[in-house]
């Protein structure tokens, strides 16, 4: 269905929204997209894209910085996956939930990391 993508830059950082997107991403999409420094995406599947395929959003667009959403936690009692079906797929084996973000240019890390915010 339509989905509405968030493309945004602050203090030189960029940072994009992928609303509730329900496929990967075609060329285009991905050109269109471009440089992004930090991303929110879905991960939970059942009405948008599930572990894998975000997986594969993560590396078709490549960013610094990956927060994911939109996933089963205690509080919600919708049937979504959880984020660690995620993080498995994007290999990383232990995190700690923050109860905030805040990025500088200068504080992005060099690679791909993902970041996940309290609920």
């Amino acid at each position: 269905g339509k989905n509405t993508v968030y493309l945004m830059e602050v203090d030189e950082v960029s940072v994009c929204h992928l609303g509730d997107l329900g496929h990967v991403l075609t060329a285009e999409q991905v050109e269109e997209i471009d440089d992004v420094d930090v991303l929110l995406l879905p991960v939970g599947g059942v009405s948008t894209i599930n572990a894998p395929m975000a997986a594969e959003v993560v590396r078709q667009i490549e960013p610094k910085a990956v927060v994911p959403m939109h996933y089963k936690t205690e509080a919600l009692s919708w049937e979504l996956e959880p984020v660690d079906r995620f993080l498995k797929e994007i290999g990383v084996k232990e995190i700690n939930s923050q109860p905030k973000l805040s990025f500088t240019r200068s504080s992005l890390p060099a690679s791909t990391q993902v970041f996940l915010l309290d609920y």
